[in-house]
């Protein structure tokens, strides 16, 4: 009869055990994880990136392709300041880093009336920032620059903006550097969120204009 009280008593402190541990959450891993941040458009092209009580001022003056000072040659030569349009395709925490992927959007011509005027031109930024949000590293790639001859090819461009998205975890575009309808240089671009500190990898080649027949 002892035995079995012993037993009986085992038995209830084990399955107390696995009941405590089905109840306490298991402690989070340090791998990737998609990170609580937001950023918003500063003075002229530089980005506010906030998470939390943290936050910080990018300047992504010479990354971005296009104008923010836009003017009317023909009167009434109005000016204009818009501001430069963000949006967030990755965000990952990984290894107490952050790691950003943005596209952003401003007017190709500062003339309106001039050559390129009603175009958009589009960039790709990839940013590293410490925990504190201090900017470790930035990479850029203009995908669609009017003036410069610069288009995406894949996917598909037919519209204002480009198609940009993950696709399994993964952004893949090819971009071009055309004149004349004739592709002068075809760069690929892919970025992994499973390996964010990776980047931006970039693949560049050229081809020559079609030769006339």
């Amino acid at each position: 009869m002892q035995r079995n009280i012993i037993a009986s008593i085992f038995l209830a402190l084990i399955c107390g055990q696995i009941a405590w541990g089905q109840r306490v959450s298991s402690p989070k891993s340090r791998g990737q994880s998609t990170a609580a941040i937001k950023v918003y458009p500063a003075l002229g092209k530089r980005i506010r990136i906030v998470s939390g009580t943290k936050g910080a001022l990018v300047d992504l003056t010479d990354d971005v392709s296009g104008c923010l000072y836009l003017f009317d040659s023909y009167p009434p030569k109005r000016v204009s300041r818009p501001p430069l349009g963000i949006k967030v395709i990755d965000k990952v925490r990984k290894d107490d880093m952050y790691y950003l992927v943005l596209l952003t959007s401003a007017n190709s011509n500062c003339n309106v009336q001039g050559h390129c005027g009603t175009t958009i031109d589009h960039t790709l930024i990839w940013l590293k920032l410490g925990a504190s949000l201090k900017l470790e590293k930035k990479l850029s790639a203009i995908i669609l620059g009017c003036r410069v001859y610069i288009h995406p090819i894949e996917p598909d461009y037919d519209t204002e903006e480009p198609a940009i998205k993950l696709v399994s975890g993964k952004l893949t575009i090819e971009y071009g550097n055309t004149l004349d309808d004739d592709v002068r240089t075809i760069s690929q671009l892919v970025y992994d969120r499973n390996f964010p500190e990776q980047g931006f990898v970039i693949t560049t080649k050229e081809k020559k204009p079609q030769q006339e027949q």
